[in-house]
């Protein structure tokens, strides 16, 4: 039997150390995701649920909005319309305008209050379906990713958080949902596989 010198042997064996530490990179790259893309699936299992809200949900219907956090009927009866604003004289901003809250009459409202449009329906939607789509460039006026972060401080949006009468507010502050948000886009727009 050849016994290897020091030296050989030394060689050898950083080899094998290199061999195998490389072996762990390659397959921490294809089974784990990196902190970045953890964080940014974490953030979204969070914005989720603020997507879910009855806040969010009961304008993101397809042809009628729903109200209050039971989700019932609208009442009166309005349709979606071709500019997502009702249609003939039953227009969302007879109701539901800028003034908004109305503690009178319990009516809700925000500047340009309306309808999701139809490509945004979430009613039903499954989160990675809903994930995948929030992303989609289609659906905004401006570059992803700023223009999701735009529409997020938008009035209407931001109405959620002050919706007054007896209805629940979102249950994370605007600025933790608006950070969730961020940190979802930094580590990627990560979405999960179901």
């Amino acid at each position: 039997m050849q016994r290897i010198s020091s030296p050989s042997r030394m060689v050898a064996v950083f080899i094998a150390c290199l061999l195998l530490s490389v072996a762990a990179d390659v397959s921490g790259w294809t089974q784990t995701p990196g902190a970045e893309q953890a964080a940014s699936l974490a953030a979204w299992d969070k914005i989720v649920a603020v997507l879910q809200h009855p806040r969010c949900l009961n304008c993101h219907q397809l042809d009628r909005p729903l109200q209050g956090d039971a989700r019932r009927v609208h009442i009166p009866t309005v349709a979606r319309g071709a500019d997502n604003l009702g249609m003939g004289t039953m227009r969302c901003y007879n109701c539901h305008n800028d003034t908004g809250n109305n503690e009178m009459a319990g009516v809700p409202g925000a500047h340009d209050w309306q309808l999701a449009p139809a490509n945004m329906l979430w009613q039903g939607v499954s989160s990675a379906d809903l994930c995948k789509s929030i992303k989609d460039p289609a659906l905004y006026h401006h570059p992803l990713p700023e223009a999701i972060i735009e529409h997020m401080n938008t009035d209407l949006v931001r109405w959620g958080w002050k919706p007054g009468g007896r209805r629940e507010p979102i249950p994370i502050s605007h600025d933790e949902f608006v950070g969730l948000v961020k940190v979802w886009i930094s580590g990627g727009l990560v979405c999960p596989q179901q």
